[in-house]
């Protein structure tokens, strides 16, 4: 029998034996668990839509099942050596910050401030595939990425930069806010990403449905949040142009550091040509136009505040413009 062979066998078989347990040991939610388990299996193919769609449809129930989501997920990373488990792992997070319910994104940011290792994969290494350097190499990238979408959530929560708390994650609630109010912009408000042009990826069967939502979460375009005692609350986000120029500047740099982290996403080496990778870093390429679009509008705003601002602040966003430029010359 094959090496090859084996390890798929050996990976059944592990996939059904957490299965099993999850089945007979699990007290919170069997059902769910059992969903994500299949969501990040061994095999070599993207996750069936149907498991993505119970694991989203079990978790907007309540935040018992958002808490046992993020723990299983985060087990299974911190556990698994296997760049495919990983990956869909990264894959599954991915589309729940997107989709999933707002308290997702809002334990996301609590687990990540306990110390929980969610999306800290700096040492991963695949143990389970020969010459998988370069997949295990994307499995960092794609982590760092998520991570600094996380930091910038993160960011604007602390920033306040809506009423009440939030710009992009203005309360707990991370990006689901971020631009949601953009009547005071240069530019047309961003559509939701769509990422119903899947079909290229996914088949017939159903499978690697990632991104295949009409509306998404992921880059804020919700002005209402559901609050940690399940009070549903409204957010009124501040534009742009009424930022202080300290708030902006903070934001650009977490936006220039998101570049950077969708940058280094680019596979190499045999990565390259994996069917799995692709169909990883097709929503990240999508995001990408809109975080360029961001980047422009911040940019925009700096270049007609420029001879309001102060000395100081004026010869920062010279600073951040010629930075700019250079990232686009290079």
């Amino acid at each position: 029998m094959a090496p090859s062979t084996i390890r798929k066998s050996f990976g059944t078989v592990k996939d059904q034996t957490s299965i099993g347990i999850a089945k007979v040991v699990s007290n919170m939610a069997p059902e769910l668990e059992v969903a994500l388990v299949k969501a990040m299996s061994h095999d070599d193919d993207p996750a069936n839509e149907k498991y993505i769609r119970e694991i989203l449809n079990l978790t907007s129930y309540s935040r018992g099942y958002v808490n046992a989501c993020v723990a299983v997920v985060s087990k299974r990373l911190g556990k698994t050596r296997d760049w495919i488990v990983a990956l869909k792992a990264l894959m599954l997070i991915h589309r729940l910050l997107n989709e999933g319910d707002p308290l997702f994104q809002e334990e996301i940011l609590y687990a990540t401030r306990r110390g929980t290792r969610l999306l800290n994969m700096s040492d991963f290494r695949d143990e389970a595939h020969s010459s998988s350097w370069d997949h295990s190499a994307f499995v960092r990238t794609y982590s760092m990425y998520l991570c600094q979408r996380l930091e910038l959530m993160l960011f604007d929560r602390k920033g306040g930069s809506a009423a009440g708390g939030g710009g992009s994650g203005g309360s707990v609630h991370g990006e689901i806010d971020r631009y949601g109010a953009r009547d005071d912009f240069r530019s047309p408000p961003p559509r939701p990403y769509e990422y119903n042009d899947y079909g290229d990826y996914r088949g017939e069967s159903g499978h690697g449905g990632y991104g295949m939502t009409r509306r998404t979460r992921s880059f804020g375009d919700m002005s209402e949040a559901v609050g940690r005692d399940g009070r549903e609350e409204r957010r009124v986000v501040t534009p742009l142009r009424e930022m202080k120029p300290e708030r902006i500047f903070g934001k650009m740099a977490h936006l220039h550091r998101l570049l950077d982290r969708f940058l280094s996403c680019r596979p190499t080496g045999l990565a390259k040509n994996s069917r799995m990778i692709l169909i990883a870093l097709y929503p990240i390429v999508r995001e990408s136009f809109q975080l360029y679009a961001d980047i422009c509008e911040v940019l925009a705003v700096l270049l007609d505040k420029f001879f309001d601002m102060e000395y100081p602040d004026c010869v920062k966003a010279l600073m951040l413009m010629l930075a700019q430029l250079s990232r686009s010359m290079s």
